[in-house]
């Protein structure tokens, strides 16, 4: 459960295209695997992230948030 808390943490502060490739990658998993989702209605409310990604390029992207349900069924399957 912390791991899919801290990989939030990166998504929505864009430290992960701002570090190197694997944690660009590790945060991706949770958002494939649906465990991370965007979040439509804090980014309606708050705007978009911005920040500048690994490579200096500005980046915008939505808020996400952690799927709960998902996160339990995904672990009910391990």
């Amino acid at each position: 459960m912390e791991e899919v808390e801290q990989a939030l943490d990166s998504i929505n502060t864009g430290k992960w295209l701002q570090m190197e490739g694997s944690v660009g990658r590790w945060a991706n998993d949770f958002l494939v695997s649906e465990e991370i989702i965007v979040d439509t209605e804090r980014t309606k409310k708050e705007g978009t992230v911005c920040f500048v990604d690994g490579i200096g390029r500005s980046q915008e992207q939505p808020y996400f948030k952690i799927d709960w349900n998902r996160v339990d069924e995904i672990e009910m399957n391990k």
